[in-house]
């Protein structure tokens, strides 16, 4: 039923520009594309305004979406996955990364400052680490680790085989192990 709704909204704004069929769609799926990237930006801001972002450029590319290409959904998570590398790429980003004011840390009630800091900042530094890998492996991590989508979901999402999303989540993760001294 509701992919028949979903197709039903997504025709009438592809034939007619249908403003209410838009606002419709969207808020079908607002909250769970909103949640799935303030989880990787840990700010409500920068989620609604990247989650914004997301929508926009759904709406503006949204005549060349194709049901038989991809679901509705894994076009939107593609959509959104490009718009999380694009923003951990910017420079603006990782000023605002680097220049966090002591009052904005929390501090965890079983441990110190200085533990809570040293977190924060292998946090920050894994974060840098991912956004400096190809935009696919990115994508891979970020649905995998925030999403929490399986690997074939993931495949369906990036319009990969299965065995290559497995293939580049390793190998990030191994990577990122041995970077981190881990392995």
């Amino acid at each position: 039923m509701r992919v028949e709704k979903e197709a039903a909204l997504i025709r009438r704004i592809q034939r007619q520009g249908d403003r209410q069929a838009a606002e419709e769609l969207i808020s079908i799926y607002y909250r769970e594309i909103y949640v799935f990237v303030f989880r990787q930006t840990g700010d409500m801001e920068t989620a609604m305004d990247v989650t914004q972002e997301v929508f926009l450029a759904v709406l503006q590319s949204i005549r060349r979406y194709d049901p038989k290409l991809a679901g509705f959904r894994t076009w939107v998570y593609r959509i959104a996955s490009h718009k999380l590398a694009d923003l951990f790429r910017s420079p603006g980003y990782r000023f605002r990364q680097k220049a966090v004011p002591l009052e904005e840390l929390t501090l965890p009630s079983d441990g110190s400052p200085e533990e809570q800091w040293l977190e924060d900042e292998a946090l920050r530094q894994l974060q840098q680490r991912i956004a400096e890998l190809s935009d696919d492996t990115q994508s891979i991590l970020r649905l995998r680790f925030y999403g929490e989508k399986s690997f074939p979901e993931i495949a369906e999402i990036l319009s990969l085989p299965e065995g290559t999303v497995k293939t580049r989540y390793y190998a990030a993760i191994r990577t990122l192990r041995k970077e981190a001294g881990l392995s």
